[in-house]
């Protein structure tokens, strides 16, 4: 699988996108966002996708200085998981 993640802050919080690609052969069946230990989304994809993406508006909380770790888990339609992450600190 090929995960995108990005993000930017906006007037409260974060945008935060995030994109799963599946390798050849294969499909997504789940996906699970967590920012900052906070669940953002459990998408459970029913049939399994070749690709998912979603934006979650307002996530999180900003700050100058504040560190960020994004963690997405997805689930292939064989149960396997892979996870990708992204962190970042906010603008002073």
């Amino acid at each position: 699988m090929r995960f995108t993640l990005g993000h930017h802050r906006v007037l409260i919080g974060h945008q935060v996108t995030v994109k799963v690609v599946a390798a050849s052969g294969e499909t997504v069946a789940r996906v699970v966002a967590v920012l900052d230990g906070a669940k953002l989304g459990d998408d459970r994809l029913d049939p399994a996708e070749v690709q998912y993406e979603r934006v979650f508006e307002q996530a999180g909380g900003a700050g100058p200085g504040q560190r960020h770790v994004l963690v997405v888990t997805a689930t292939n339609d064989a149960g396997a998981r892979q996870t990708a992450s992204r962190r970042w600190q906010d603008v002073v």
